[in-house]
């Protein structure tokens, strides 16, 4: 801040660890450019002075709005997550099938990690490194309600004679895994199959081939299974 720009009004940390008024237009640049970064060049080791370069304001504001580089990383963390959670918690209440819905829950798990091909290792390095509060939050805002929808599904499907009972547990770490892999192996991708990048056609495919292989999975009668 220049000596001639009047100075702004202290802002108190609130319990998040983020400054009051962290969601103004400047923060959700600073998020939104960091997000941008760490998908573009296949890494979380991204800079302030990069971050800020791409939002077009200055580095300071980043300590100022979220104190410093993991505040940052958790904002980033908790936009990717509420937008996706949001939709499933509208995808468990609908009046649709339980197929129907892993179905969709599939595809979206997918289509979650096309968006932020990031996610895991954001999430892996949050919670080896943030404060134990934010540990805390990551696993019971974020994770838990993740595997309680994908269980909320399950059941019904058990419950209607659709689905066989499977281990949660590994079926959800299954999940996960065969989305982000075809993200997190991009030297495989690129020099085993010749594939540069992950296109809107190969996103549609492997949506599709996950969402058909785990409901083969589930399915008592997998010739339902088609998608």
């Amino acid at each position: 801040m220049s000596a001639s720009e009047p100075a702004r009004p202290a802002r108190r940390t609130s319990r998040r660890g983020r400054r009051d008024g962290a969601d103004s237009a400047s923060a959700t640049a600073l998020v939104k450019a960091t997000a941008a970064l760490m998908r573009e060049r296949d890494t979380l080791d991204v800079s302030f002075v990069e971050i800020a370069e791409r939002a077009g304001l200055p580095a300071g504001l980043i300590g100022y709005y979220f104190g410093n580089k993991e505040g940052l990383l958790f904002a980033v963390l908790e936009r990717d997550v509420k937008y996706a959670l949001a939709q499933l918690d509208a995808l468990v209440a609908s009046d649709w099938s339980p197929v129907d819905k892993m179905r969709l829950h599939l595809r979206g798990v997918v289509r979650a990690y096309y968006k932020t091909p990031y996610f895991n290792r954001l999430v892996q390095a949050m919670t080896r490194d943030a404060s134990p509060e934010r540990v805390a939050r990551i696993a019971a805002e974020f994770i838990g309600p993740m595997t309680k929808a994908q269980g909320a599904i399950m059941d019904e499907g058990v419950a209607d004679g659709l689905f066989r009972e499977v281990d949660r547990m590994l079926f959800y770490f299954s999940v996960i895994g065969a989305a982000d892999a075809i993200h997190a192996s991009r030297f495989i991708l690129s020099s085993v199959y010749g594939v540069a990048e992950v296109t809107p056609d190969l996103h549609r495919r492997h949506a599709a081939h996950i969402a058909e292989v785990f409901l083969r999975t589930l399915l008592i009668d997998p010739a339902s299974a088609a998608v």
